[in-house]
């Protein structure tokens, strides 16, 4: 897996109910999307709140940026790559 930061974390009700952040691969920002629901069949728990969502990412992080590891073998899109389940396992 490489080795990258995920930066500029936030709650994006704009995007959905979920957490948007960017990624630095090689010089070029990568923004990544992942929804309440996703994290919560990660967890497999009910993320009731923000609050609920923020921390499960945080505890999540090793297989988020797995997950985007795993995005990244297929490409991402110029705009905005959503993470779903399938790419945490």
């Amino acid at each position: 897996m490489e080795d990258f930061f995920i930066e500029n974390t936030r709650i994006d009700s704009e995007i959905g109910d979920g957490i948007s952040f960017t990624v630095d691969i090689h010089g070029v920002a990568h923004r990544f999307f992942v929804s309440r629901e996703t994290l919560g069949e990660v967890e497999r728990t009910l993320l009731a709140n923000n609050h609920d969502m923020v921390a499960s990412f945080e505890r999540q992080s090793d297989k988020v940026k797995q997950a985007i590891s795993n995005t990244l073998k297929f490409g991402s899109s110029h705009n905005i790559t959503f993470l779903k389940t399938a790419f945490f396992n």
